[in-house]
């Protein structure tokens, strides 16, 4: 038989589970659009992704904050310019101190204020939700909006964020920078979708002779060979402050100063040129003593996927080219030729920079000699001739350690 103390201990607990469900029921019926399906299960919950995210990951210039106040009789008692023209409301209306009812019918996110202030309310802390609504126009283009909600000395606030910005900002350049570089740019004033010209350097590395090896290697071992050393790249970029362009093949380019502009970003190339050959060179001795280059093979085509690299650096168009259906973050500018070429020209374990490249280096590493981690010695290689540029271009090679 239990005792009035069991008997209390229970009820609170009950009341606990109790309150815990009508939370559930109605964050059930904010995901669902108004009905709170029992069937639903918390990883079918994906339409509007309930999350607390971390202040500094919700700020990036340019964002504006809409917000209103309740009292603690639900009543709308002020409300900023930008939330009234979020709900297409008068200002004014909060001078009549309308119930909060009127403004939360949201279509794409129903109740919406109501279940996040009454959370706020229940846990004591601040509340996060964040929404998708589709675009109205042709393009059908998603919009982000972040909800937070809160209490203070008996009244509720609720702000309201458009993170569009940051949520394409961040999901599209995680892919290709490391996570360091993307915290900087949501932090900066930089767009980077906006097509200009800016001074910074390009890179292309390709597998010599990778054509032929495919040609003579099994399906399976091909796939391993290109995973590993599409890894090797990914690890280069990721230590070196450098964006992937792109994949073609066995050919990668990466990109130095985008998206964010860096006075270093000549030496950045070739400092990730270094560590990519060095890594490349002890990755193609493995695969040589795991038998995934046959003796064969490495006697008839002895500079098989060894890797050449060509840097160049100038003024070039960087931004997001394309449609919403295809696009691509790249730069446009005949010094992107000049790098493929000099890609072309290298031979295997080589790297070849024009003579902009080295200009750039020697600039930067007298204005900021503590930043030079590795010896840099380039050396006159040739002069070729290159589409699209009148005069021939002096080529450099640089000499490094191998891996």
């Amino acid at each position: 038989m239990l005792g009035k103390s069991d008997n209390k201990a229970l009820q609170e607990k009950l009341d606990l589970l109790q309150a815990e469900n009508e939370q559930l029921r109605r964050k059930l019926m904010l995901l669902s659009g108004g009905q709170a399906n029992p069937s639903m299960t918390l990883g079918t919950m994906t339409s509007f992704g309930h999350t607390r995210i971390p202040q500094a990951q919700a700020t990036i210039a340019g964002l504006s904050v809409a917000y209103f106040i309740v009292d603690d009789r639900w009543r709308v008692i002020r409300l900023n310019s930008r939330m009234a023209d979020f709900l297409a409301v008068n200002k004014e209306v909060v001078n009549q101190k309308p119930s909060l009812s009127e403004f939360d019918k949201l279509d794409w996110a129903p109740g919406v204020f109501r279940t996040l202030l009454q959370d706020a309310l229940q846990s004591g802390g601040e509340e996060i939700f964040e929404a998708e609504r589709k675009d109205s126009g042709p393009a059908g283009r998603p919009q982000f909006y972040q909800f937070k909600a809160a209490w203070a000395e008996g009244q509720g606030t609720v702000t309201l964020e458009d993170v569009t910005r940051l949520r394409t900002t961040r999901q599209f350049f995680e892919r290709l920078v490391s996570p360091r570089i993307v915290e900087r740019l949501l932090d900066s004033s930089e767009d980077p979708f906006l097509s200009h010209k800016r001074q910074l350097s390009v890179l292309f590395a390709d597998l010599r002779s990778f054509t032929t090896f495919c040609e003579n290697a099994e399906a399976s071992v091909v796939n391993t060979v290109f995973n590993e050393f599409f890894d090797v790249c990914m690890r280069a970029i990721e230590s070196n402050d450098a964006t992937l362009d792109r994949f073609v093949g066995d050919q990668v380019m990466v990109l130095f100063g985008a998206p964010l502009p860096n006075p270093g970003h000549a030496y950045n190339a070739v400092k990730f040129a270094v560590d990519l050959q060095q890594a490349m060179q002890v990755t193609r001795r493995r695969w040589v003593q795991q038998g995934l280059i046959t003796p064969a093979v490495l006697e008839k085509h002895p500079e098989v996927l060894t890797l050449g690299v060509g840097i160049n650096s100038g003024d070039m168009l960087l931004g997001l080219f394309g449609n919403e259906r295809a696009n691509q973050y790249t730069v446009l500018d005949h010094h992107v030729n000049l790098a493929s070429r000099l890609c072309s020209f290298a031979a295997g374990n080589e790297v070849l920079a024009s003579l902009a490249t080295v200009q750039e280096i020697s600039k930067y590493a007298k204005a900021n000699p503590a930043r030079i981690a590795i010896p840099i010695k380039f050396r006159t290689k040739a002069q070729i001739e290159v589409k699209g540029i009148a005069e021939p271009v002096t080529v450099a090679t640089l000499a490094y350690e191998p891996g």
